[in-house]
This record gives C-alpha cells, sequence and structure tokens, in this order.
C-alpha cells in the first residue's frame, strides 16, 4: 500500500495507476505479474531465482533491445510484446 484514498478518488487514481503499468513493455509487465502471483506463494529462495530466470527472459526479447534503443535515443519506446 502507498496510498489511501477517498472513496471518490479511487476509480480516478486506480486508472492512473493502470495507464503508468500500462505504458511500460507488455512483456515485462507480464513478467512482472507472474512473479508476484507465483513469487507470494513461494520461499524466498524460489521467489529470488524465478525473478532472475523472468528477467533472463526478458532480457532476450525485442522489446528489451528496442526499451534500450529508445532510452539512449532520449525517445519513448515503442513496444510490440515480442
Amino acid at each position: 500500500v502507498n496510498h489511501v484514498y477517498e472513496p471518490a478518488e479511487l476509480i480516478p487514481a486506480a486508472e492512473a495507476m493502470a495507464k503508468k503499468i500500462i505504458a511500460n513493455g507488455p512483456l515485462a509487465v507480464k513478467f512482472t505479474m507472474e512473479a508476484i502471483e507465483r513469487g507470494v506463494e513461494m520461499a524466498q529462495q524460489e521467489g529470488l531465482f524465478l525473478e532472475a530466470t523472468l528477467f533472463g527472459v526478458a532480457c532476450a526479447t525485442e522489446d528489451m533491445r528496442e526499451g534500450t534503443k529508445a532510452f539512449l535515443e532520449k525517445r519513448p519506446a515503442q513496444f510490440k510484446g515480442n
């Protein structure tokens, strides 16, 4: 929990957070969600191994190359989910 909202502020705040999340690469979001959903049921060492494994998979994607290139070129990345 990073903030508590009044009932009237909850939906707009959730929508703003969702927009920030979907602005990231779809594979990065997918792997992050997988690490969270699966990792919560694991021992710490297993969770860290899962996270490292998913990071390795993410680093081998076109989206990773595009994100790095876009960062170096100081432009928004054009993620394609591959």
